[in-house]
């Protein structure tokens, strides 16, 4: 018999081979899944839950000044405002993660992010969020106007080249980075056509302004070990006892109250109904600011974060229904 004819009886290990062989010449499978692991990751820097609040936020302001204003927003305005926002906004969470990722992979809260763990490179995050950039502005530029380029452009810097940098050198920080997570109001209000000098887009601007200091001394508490562990100057690592926080929760809270009649500007009954609401919430998360204000813990804090989480989305449907519908 020749050496190169098959044994009457195959060896036990013969089919384990040949299986192992066959598989061998399939398409791989974690080929796929390592491309699907790739984009799944660059959705993530782009951090999509607040792109999408900071879509909603767009959108309120298109409402809400397309009613003051007595305007009918085109369909390709209310597209490339909310196109270009989303883009704008996803390469300033972007690029902030490529500024930060040192320190974020001393914290364990953002060890696992796609560039502190490595699922991506610095170079893919930078061309990703310099993509994402010029395309938003340009979509931005097509279809709204200049003004809303404009404040789309300065939210996007003061985030990336002020707000960033300055975590690590100045408790301000928080302070500075309420105004680009605040602007997104602007942006919808200018793209409708509005003017940047109006105090009634101001008005709604400033309640997404004081909303985000219980929000995030809420956030600061409960992860001022890990900021402190980072290196950021978060005002709990200034003033560890929480005092200071508190109140710079309790006393923008307690302006949210009036604030909120003020945008609503009820002058009917059917208003007034959706103005009481938004007393009472506003008045819940201002008592729970209080009481994290007197009572510093981790238990007040997640009290006050949950709050938080509901009074914007709150004030915003209501101000959707006074001037959208009513």
């Amino acid at each position: 018999m020749s050496s190169l004819s098959p044994p009457d009886e195959p060896p036990n290990n013969y089919w384990k081979a040949t299986t192992l062989t066959h598989a061998e010449t399939q398409p791989q499978p974690n080929v796929v899944v390592w491309e699907k692991s790739t984009w799944r990751d660059y959705f993530v820097l782009a951090k999509p839950r607040i792109t999408l609040m900071i879509l909603m936020t767009v959108a309120v302001a298109i409402v809400f000044a397309s009613r003051i204003l007595d305007v009918s927003v085109a369909p390709l305005v209310w597209i490339c405002a909310m196109v270009g926002t989303s883009m704008v906004a996803a390469s300033a969470s972007v690029l902030n993660q490529w500024y930060e990722r040192d320190r974020d992979s001393k914290m364990p809260r953002t060890q696992k992010r796609p560039l502190p763990s490595g699922r991506l490179t610095t170079s893919e995050a930078s061309v990703f969020g310099w993509l994402l950039f010029v395309a938003g502005i340009t979509l931005l530029y097509v279809g709204t106007n200049a003004t809303a380029v404009a404040v789309s452009f300065a939210t996007w810097f003061i985030y990336c080249w002020v707000y960033t940098p300055m975590k690590v050198w100045s408790w301000w920080n928080t302070a500075v980075g309420t105004l680009p997570g605040a602007l997104p109001v602007m942006i919808g209000w200018t793209a409708a056509g509005g003017s940047i000098d109006s105090w009634k887009a101001w008005a709604l601007t400033s309640i997404v302004i004081l909303w985000q200091f219980p929000h995030f001394m809420a956030i600061a508490w409960l992860f001022k070990d890990q900021y402190s562990q980072a290196g950021f100057r978060m005002l709990t690592r200034e003033e560890p006892t929480g005092l200071a926080a508190g109140w710079h929760a309790v006393i923008p809270a307690i302006l949210l109250v009036p604030l909120s009649i003020l945008v609503l500007d009820p002058n009917s009954i059917a208003t007034w109904m959706l103005t009481v609401p938004a007393v009472l919430i506003a008045s819940l998360q201002s008592w729970v600011a209080i009481k994290f204000l007197m009572q510093r813990d981790n238990v007040t804090a997640k009290k006050l974060l949950r709050t938080s989480l509901l009074f914007l989305p709150a004030i915003f449907l209501l101000v959707v229904l006074r001037w959208g519908l009513l």
